[in-house]
């Protein structure tokens, strides 16, 4: 399963997309940029996100037991929430903190670029492709994990559309 979705990162790198440049120094992956660890931490960036829209349970509960973020990710993802909700305790937010938007595209998300730096990975809409998401990846115990998304520990010049 791993290399079929090794594959399609391939193939889709591959067909040449153009890439949006960003403050982060997003770099065009090509198929010999993609190396084993860029491999994993696209994966982890995939899962999570594809995962956490396709979930049917709380998001507020999704997120304190994920395995897949960090604990920093966690305290800040609730202190957002609870921030909100104390400010407007009918409406809260307004949006999904994760994706930076109140819905998202049905077909999940695939990659769009890596950033040069700081382990940022750009995802793009599969059916939307102009809906994009930041997702901040590090590695923890050998692991990749999820350390921001959406407007979760990701620098506010990233964040505006």
């Amino acid at each position: 399963m791993k290399q079929i979705v090794f594959l399609a990162f391939l193939l889709f790198i591959s067909c040449g997309q153009n890439n949006k440049k960003s403050e982060a120094s997003v770099n065009s992956a090509s198929t010999q940029d993609i190396n084993n660890e860029d491999e994993a931490r696209i994966s982890s960036a995939l899962k999570f996100i594809n995962t956490y829209v396709t979930s049917s349970a709380d998001r507020d509960e999704w997120v304190k037991s994920s395995d897949m973020v960090t604990e920093s990710f966690k305290v800040e993802y609730q202190r957002i929430i609870d921030e909100a909700k104390a400010k407007d305790p009918e409406l809260g937010l307004g949006f999904d903190p994760i994706l930076n938007a109140q819905d998202y595209p049905d077909q999940g998300f695939e990659l769009e670029s890596l950033g040069d730096e700081d382990n940022y990975i750009f995802l793009k809409g599969k059916d939307v492709e102009q809906f994009k998401v930041i997702v901040k990846v590090v590695k923890k115990d050998d692991k990749w994990l999820v350390d921001g998304s959406g407007i979760i520990n990701i620098p506010e010049s990233l964040t505006k559309k």
